[in-house]
């Protein structure tokens, strides 16, 4: 007879297999959307504010290529010409699209943001990006994995998911990703990573980093030192040599720490947004 545990994980993959593929449909700021890029859409796409990629499944970046330059921005990841003005100390909405039921793997949220320099975004190297985190969530609540509902053990993206809209031919999601105050005004890389950990007791951890152009406006002038996304990661972190399919009571959200850019009062009001305080994770402080 198969263990509780096997059964969970075959339940599982065979239900959200696909599920996590997808991209970043459009990102909205002040209450204007701004599209992103498409990979099969005949649509004029030079000005799309999410870096373009060539992955003809919209599937994650593997393990094997956690330090090579398709973890920075995705596979084949080259630059978007478009950005979204936002301003610091706000708000705004990655949405991300699936044609299956939208991403519904358990795991992390994250977000970086790296300056883009003396030359725009359109034109950055994505080699020489240098990646600070603003923000982490990993383990919500701990308990059994409990596929497909994910009441019991819960994460950052099945939090998101359980909101999943209807849009089109297939499904969104929409995840908020606040904008510190105190950074410098400047044009910088978003990168919006969410990482699928259900078959990572596999060694498959799945990697969906999707990259976002901003002009960020404002009265801060803090910038943080970062790191290359290539860095980041290494196959033997916790966080991504994990088996989830236990009672799982606690998480180490893989990368680097969450940088001190972010005030503690943004830190509280995020908490409150969140509606899960306890796990949002704001570093080194």
């Amino acid at each position: 007879m198969l263990s509780f545990n096997i059964k969970l994980l075959a339940l599982a993959i065979s239900t959200t297999a696909v599920l996590g593929h997808g991209h970043v449909r459009r990102v909205v700021s002040n209450n204007v959307a701004y599209p992103g890029f498409e990979r099969w859409s005949d649509t004029d796409q030079s000005n799309v504010v999410s870096w373009h990629f060539t992955t003809e499944d919209e599937g994650p970046v593997p393990l094997s290529s956690v330090n090579g330059p398709d973890i920075i921005c995705h596979l084949g990841a080259t630059n978007a010409q478009g950005s979204v003005p936002v301003a610091a100390g706000s708000d705004i909405q990655v949405v991300r699209f699936n044609t299956i039921g939208g991403f519904q793997h358990p795991g992390p949220e994250m977000h970086y943001l790296a300056p883009c320099g003396d030359v725009s975004c359109g034109d950055v190297d994505k080699n020489d990006l240098r990646f600070f985190k603003i923000f982490e969530r990993g383990l919500v609540q701990g308990g059994m994995a409990d596929s497909p509902d994910w009441n019991t053990q819960r994460w950052a993206t099945t939090e998101v998911h359980k909101n999943v809209q209807a849009e089109g031919e297939g499904f969104v999601d929409t995840f908020t990703v606040h904008i510190p105050a105190n950074i410098k005004t400047g044009n910088y890389v978003l990168r919006h990573e969410i990482l699928g950990l259900h078959m990572a007791q596999d060694g498959s951890p799945e990697f969906y980093p999707q990259c976002i152009n901003l002009q960020v406006s404002g009265s801060g002038d803090q910038q943080p030192e970062g790191v290359p996304a290539t860095e980041m990661y290494h196959s033997s972190d916790p966080g991504i040599d994990i088996d989830i399919w236990v009672d799982l009571e606690s998480y180490e959200v893989p990368g680097p720490t969450v940088s001190g850019v972010i005030s503690k009062r943004e830190i509280k009001e995020v908490e409150i947004a969140k509606r899960h305080p306890r796990q949002l994770k704001y570093l080194g402080l």
